[in-house]
């Protein structure tokens, strides 16, 4: 098991590092499980895209190199007048020889303000050019890099989010979806049909990595075990990443707070609700709470029923 978590950790590192998950808000989702294959499903509420920091990659500024903003400055020995450093600086970068921190006292050194060479602009101008271009590939490689991941919307950029939103509706099972800013979709999802071997939602077209909340898999022996390992529960793969790079920032969320029940005509063989089950005429009704309202400790919900 652990092999398996560190491979994963490997290949979802470089997504960690650019916040590439896709997480519930608040919701309520309801799924009956009934006669061995039968299923009807629901999910009423939000579905949320995160990326660390202010929600996107910083565009790079797009200013003109500007020769009036370079200082130059010559760093002269005090005892023997010879310049020991040249400074040069651009706008309000770095300054490793502040004024404001020298005295007669602690330096043994001046430094001496000039105007700058030909040369020095035209070789400050180079490599600021150089750096706005590298600054430029990388912001287009993190876009490019969350498109793919998530099948074509960049989260931040609202144009590519409000034209996912209407692309998912194209697709069945999918009654409202609305983007309504800060990287989260206002959904309701309804479905009912035959498990075959695997149910699976949300499913994300054209993405290349998928993030289900919940799952149905059927076993050998005909059981369905539900998984649910993108809700955010203590050992969901986001919060083991999170704990496996304790150098990765969290990314900003809205808050998770939602309820599942699931209901079924099948034997209830196992599962991790606080409570088990309730009986409802030939039925078993389980419930959990998720995020915010959960218990202290609780995993994501898991249950096998068998019919």
């Amino acid at each position: 098991m652990n092999r398996i978590f560190k491979l994963a950790a490997a290949i979802t590192a470089p997504l960690l590092l650019t916040g590439c998950f896709l997480l519930p808000g608040k919701f309520d989702a309801h799924l009956n499980l009934l006669d061995g294959d039968r299923y009807e499903f629901s999910y009423i509420g939000q579905v949320q895209m995160t990326t660390p920091d202010d929600g996107k990659p910083a565009k790079p500024a797009d200013e003109p190199f500007d020769p009036a903003q370079l200082k130059c400055r010559d760093v002269v020995d005090k005892e023997s007048g010879q310049i020991t450093d040249t400074s040069i600086i651009y706008g309000d970068e770095y300054d490793p020889y502040p004024k404001k921190s020298r005295t007669d006292d602690d330096i043994d050194y001046d430094v001496v303000e000039r105007s700058c060479s030909k040369k020095e602009i035209a070789a400050e101008q180079q490599e600021y050019e150089a750096a706005k271009a590298r600054k430029q590939e990388n912001y287009e490689r993190e876009r490019g890099m969350a498109s793919v991941v998530f099948g074509g919307p960049v989260p931040g950029d609202d144009a590519s989010m409000r034209a996912f939103a209407e692309t998912l509706k194209k697709y069945q099972g999918w009654k409202k979806v609305e983007y309504v800013g800060g990287n989260i979709f206002d959904v309701e999802y309804k479905e009912t049909g035959t498990i075959g071997s695997y149910f699976s939602f949300p499913v994300l077209p054209d993405a290349q990595m998928q993030y289900p909340f919940f799952q149905l898999v059927r076993r050998a022996d005909g059981a369905v075990e539900l998984f649910a390992p993108g809700i955010g529960g203590k050992s969901s793969f986001f919060n083991m990443m999170m704990l496996e790079d304790k150098g990765a920032k969290a990314p900003d969320l809205a808050e998770i707070d939602g309820t599942f029940t699931l209901e079924t005509n099948g034997t209830v063989v196992t599962n991790n609700s606080a409570d088990g089950f309730t009986e409802k005429g030939d039925r078993k009704v389980m419930n959990w709470k998720i995020g915010k309202s959960a218990p202290a400790q609780q995993d994501a919900p898991r249950a096998m029923i068998r019919f």
